[in-house]
């Protein structure tokens, strides 16, 4: 018999990699989208999918949608603040903590098998060593608050009433139907054009991870038994400056484009370390990542390649 699932955020860039991955193993899909989302990573496989047009902000109807239809499993993907210009205080909160909450709490009143919570490594705030998850989380900006706040929230909740959930505190995803503004889309998309490419914080590190490994990692905690609140980072456990990505899709494509590095464009806190510590999701969920970051960017170069009229 199919599962039957319920995934927010399924409009953005994760949540629509998780959901064609969840249709082609013949999962029964219910969204839950605003009626003004853009589904354009969606359009072309939306008509399998259940669409349910709710803010996630309006409790009686997330309410009265647990009560409705009937699901398994919930994955929740809706976010707000991951990048530079989602500013919005008041939006950030909402979306991340109040949201979450709205989810979490009626539908876990239904007996579900698992609430996958999607967190960020933003959580952790600097550090000077790979991350792990029994660190103490410092977020040095709201966004990363407000993911910490969730967590605990929800984390306390599933433990006190043996709820089964799990937090994913991602790191730097990346992959097909990523979101323009981010780096390697950013730059991609400009050499296959032959444009000018704009960079800043050249030294700043990050810790990339493939969609593809991602993906599986959400159906790996999908599967786990007696989890009530545990954490797992998903990073690929190797960490890269922002030039040293750059030049390399710059290599790979050979269009001759150049970077134009600068430190005055405005963007959210750069680390000068980043990087996950994979030894838990490996002991207790037997995963780590496949794709090196080689093999991602070519597979995403010929994704887009493919695909560029997605990003005009």
């Amino acid at each position: 018999m199919c599962k039957k699932v319920l995934i927010t955020g399924a409009s953005g860039f994760v949540g629509s990699c998780l959901v064609r991955r969840l249709l082609s193993e013949n999962y029964k899909i219910h969204i839950i989208t605003r009626d003004t989302t853009n589904l354009w990573r969606l359009q072309d496989i939306i008509k399998h999918l259940e669409i349910h047009n709710i803010d996630l902000l309006d409790s009686q109807k997330i309410a009265k949608l647990a009560s409705t239809i009937s699901i398994d499993q919930v994955f929740h993907l809706a976010t707000y603040g991951g990048y530079y210009y989602q500013s919005k205080l008041e939006e950030v909160i909402n979306t991340n903590v109040i949201a979450t909450w709205n989810i979490f709490r009626e539908f876990s009143k239904k007996g579900i098998e698992m609430f996958v919570n999607t967190s960020s490594s933003s959580e952790y705030g600097e550090k000077f060593e790979p991350m792990s998850e029994d660190m103490k989380v410092e977020p040095n900006n709201m966004y990363g608050a407000s993911k910490a706040a969730a967590t605990i929230l929800c984390s306390t909740y599933a433990s006190m009433n043996k709820i089964p959930m799990v937090t994913l505190r991602l790191f730097s995803p990346y992959g097909y139907y990523d979101a323009k503004t981010r780096l390697i889309p950013t730059v991609i998309t400009a050499c296959l054009r032959e444009q000018e490419i704009k960079l800043s914080q050249k030294h700043s590190m990050r810790d990339f991870i493939f969609i593809d490994d991602v993906v599986e990692a959400y159906l790996a905690v999908s599967r786990l038994e007696n989890s009530q609140g545990e954490i797992f980072n998903i990073g690929n456990g190797i960490q890269y400056t922002i030039e040293d990505i750059a030049n390399n899709i710059v290599s790979l494509i050979g269009k001759g484009n150049i970077i134009h590095w600068t430190n005055n464009l405005e963007r959210q806190y750069e680390p000068a370390m980043w990087v996950s510590d994979n030894k838990k999701v490996y002991e207790k969920l037997n995963w780590k990542p496949k794709v090196e970051i080689g093999e991602g960017i070519n597979k995403t170069i010929n994704w887009f390649r493919n695909n560029l009229e997605f990003y005009r």
